[in-house]
């Protein structure tokens, strides 16, 4: 396993779980720490340098493992379950323009928060539609770019449906697409999962997850929490799990101490598989 930083794409000013700040700096300083990795939280790809930016993570030899579509819904508002049918064609067109970004920087697309609520429809029914359309539209072009189409788990005040791991994998089964895959989320999960190690043991034995996103129970950094962080890495160790772990958490007091407490206290459990 590797270790990856969540930042901010430099369109956005602040970002509550991640790094914002000048990327070449940044970067410099998460690759100092020890970090290998950076995922990123993209607003629009419009509105900054793309080949910029990866000029940037490349210098520090860092690679870009992940695009989240997040800022889009919580600053612009765009959902896949809006009740403004133009609002969910703009949610479907930015959307689409992160999976093009996720080409070329040869990252995953990880579909979150930008899906929305389904009690936003006038039915259960047709919120689930609403989303369905979003996938069956996002998902070809995905399996065209060789992009994979990241699904999130998230707790029921983030969204109301696709909330456990049990649930995502079943909904991802029902396509029958390599492409489409989820990521776990240890914030998340301790508000959902009733066993951590057990949700993560059935996603990776679902062959479906490839990515696991870490915050502790408060969403602070690892360790300033109550998760069982033994049981947690050792569930993905012992169950063949050799992908990113992702730190996206509150940037308390700092990103800077954020992502050095993370990394030191992250190697403590995985140092034998973090060169």
């Amino acid at each position: 396993m590797r270790l990856a930083y969540v930042v901010a794409t430099p369109d956005m000013s602040s970002l509550p779980t991640g790094w914002a700040g000048e990327p070449a700096e940044t970067f410099a300083l998460l690759a100092e720490i020890g970090y290998q990795g950076i995922e990123l939280q993209v607003r629009d790809p419009a509105r900054f340098d793309a080949a910029r930016l990866a000029a940037d993570a490349s210098g520090a030899g860092l690679a870009i493992v992940g695009l989240s579509t997040g800022p889009a819904a919580l600053t612009d508002g765009l959902f896949f379950t809006s009740a403004d049918p133009g609002e969910r064609r703009r949610a479907v067109d930015r959307a689409r323009a992160i999976l093009d970004l996720a080409a070329g920087y040869r990252a995953h697309l990880a579909i979150g928060g930008i899906r929305g609520f389904l009690r936003w429809a006038p039915a259960r029914e047709t919120g689930l539609r609403w989303f369905r359309q979003a996938i069956d539209e996002l998902l070809p072009l995905a399996e065209a770019l060789g992009v994979p189409l990241m699904l999130e788990p998230q707790n029921r005040y983030a969204t109301d449906y696709l909330n456990t791991v049990a649930e995502t994998v079943e909904f991802i089964r029902g396509y029958g697409s390599p492409a489409l895959v989820f990521e776990a989320d240890t914030y998340h999960m301790a508000l959902e999962e009733r066993s951590i190690p057990a949700a993560l043991a059935h996603g990776q034995l679902s062959g479906a997850m490839r990515h696991v996103q870490v915050a502790d129970s408060n969403r602070r950094c690892p360790g300033r929490g109550h998760l069982n962080w033994a049981d947690i890495v050792g569930t993905l160790q012992s169950t063949g799990y050799h992908g990113w772990l992702s730190v996206e958490c509150t940037q308390l007091p700092d990103s800077r101490t954020c992502a050095r407490e993370a990394h030191e206290f992250l190697s403590g459990f995985t140092g034998a598989c973090i060169p």
